[in-house]
């Protein structure tokens, strides 16, 4: 074997074939290859993908649901206050806004419940670190 016959030498080797050139290259588009999507379109996808690839998750996010709400149930008993019953409005909110995602098949109506679904938890949860700072 001699130096000219390694890969990449540019020198064919003795008596061989030399490969065909690479093509040209194409010449850039002017027009762009689709419509740009936003932060809605991007997320009812994402959305729409994870509800069809994910029929489970419906009943995981109601059962955890009820977990939430069965800790602020058994906060009021251990601390002998009704206060933290108050974020169990906004976890039945987000029930409701769960269950009404599960039978939706256009993506922008799925998108708007699970929103709520999502808002309502997270105000829920802020609620709950609000009551706990008041009853310390």
């Amino acid at each position: 074997m001699t130096a000219d016959s390694f890969p990449g030498s540019g020198a064919a080797p003795a008596g061989g074939v030399q490969a065909p050139a690479p093509p040209a290259p194409e010449p850039a588009r002017t027009t762009p290859a689709g419509p740009v999507l936003g932060f809605r379109e991007l997320s009812e996808r994402v959305i729409a993908s994870v509800a069809e690839r994910c029929p489970w998750l419906h009943r995981v996010l109601m059962g955890m649901l009820a977990v939430f709400t069965g800790t602020c149930v058994v906060a009021v008993v251990s601390r002998l206050s009704p206060l933290p019953l108050i974020p169990v409005p906004l976890f039945v909110v987000a029930a409701y806004g769960l269950r009404q995602a599960r039978g939706v098949t256009e993506r922008r109506r799925l998108f708007n419940w699970v929103l709520l679904f999502a808002l309502a938890t997270i105000v829920g949860f802020w609620l709950i670190a609000v009551v706990g700072r008041w009853v310390e």
